[in-house]
């Protein structure tokens, strides 16, 4: 595959892991990275600094795809993040780049939308509407993101809160399959169904309960668990979002929808893309800690 490939958001979780796997699984293909700070990052060939949505400048007709990995968490409002990207693909069709593939979430698909699973959405239905490809990911199990802070939370923590007691269910991705379905893309090997996007969480959800269960045998730290209401934790996380000085990686939102996600059924991708589902005990084995 000699192609070239930009990817926003290349030091992020799945920047890096995208660059590494087709790198590992390509030849001749070239890729550059979009990042805020980060001068030089493994598996990219350049680098171009900007911040989310600030013009990228990219040449016409120099590159085949574009990956939009990028999104700023510690924007809380998420109108910056929903503008910036958006600017950046109108930019990437202005250069003549014909595969434009956004990173989204599942968190897009629930009833109750915190800032970020609306954000999720609006950029959905715009990429969509253009014919660009939509990947809606579930929790990746990789030592980053979400998944990270759940890691660092067993390390650090001798207590650890179980929201509504742990029942509630947490749909994983795996991020072999991610970086897979993306090279294919790229390669023209895979078509996306009109205006629907591929959902690539696991059909059935696992309780967090249980996640976090297994990351306790896998790092060897014995935290306790503490069943913690429903209503209890969205109190407290909605008098939370009163302060802005606290900081919180979840808001009631957030709650809602992992709470609407256990009552209903998503249609899931994964079968039907020539994908099964690793076992969830054997990606964490596999994981570096």
């Amino acid at each position: 595959m000699k192609k070239k490939v930009l990817i926003t958001g290349a030091g992020g979780l799945i920047g890096l892991g995208l660059a590494s796997h087709i790198k590992n699984h390509t030849d001749g293909v070239k890729i550059t990275g979009v990042t805020s700070s980060k001068k030089n990052i493994n598996n990219f060939d350049n680098v171009i600094t900007a911040l989310l949505g600030q013009p990228m400048n990219i040449p016409k007709q120099e590159y085949d795809a574009i990956v939009h990995c990028a999104f700023d968490k510690n924007e809380k409002s998420n109108i910056l993040n929903t503008s910036g990207t958006i600017k950046w693909a109108d930019e990437a069709e202005k250069a003549g780049i014909k595969v434009q593939i956004f990173m989204s979430s599942i968190s897009s698909q629930s009833d109750f939308l915190s800032s970020y699973g609306s954000s999720k959405k609006q950029l959905e239905k715009w990429f969509l509407s253009k014919g660009h490809y939509v990947l809606r990911l579930g929790l990746v199990i990789a030592n980053g993101g979400m998944f990270g802070r759940l890691v660092n939370s067993i390390s650090a923590s001798p207590v650890i809160p179980l929201i509504g007691g742990g029942k509630y269910m947490i749909f994983p991705t795996d991020p072999e399959m991610i970086f897979d379905l993306v090279k294919r893309i790229i390669e023209r090997d895979i078509i996306q169904p009109d205006k629907t996007g591929f959902n690539l969480q696991f059909k059935k959800g696992v309780r967090l309960k249980n996640i976090l269960q297994i990351l306790k045998h896998r790092t060897g730290k014995r935290p306790i668990l503490i069943p913690v209401p429903y209503f209890l934790a969205y109190s407290l996380l909605k008098i939370a979002g009163l302060f802005k000085f606290l900081k919180m990686d979840i808001d009631t939102g957030n709650l809602k929808g992992m709470k609407w996600n256990s009552r209903i059924s998503m249609r899931s991708d994964i079968y039907h893309l020539g994908y099964s589902e690793r076992s969830l005990s054997e990606m964490i084995k596999n994981i570096e800690i």
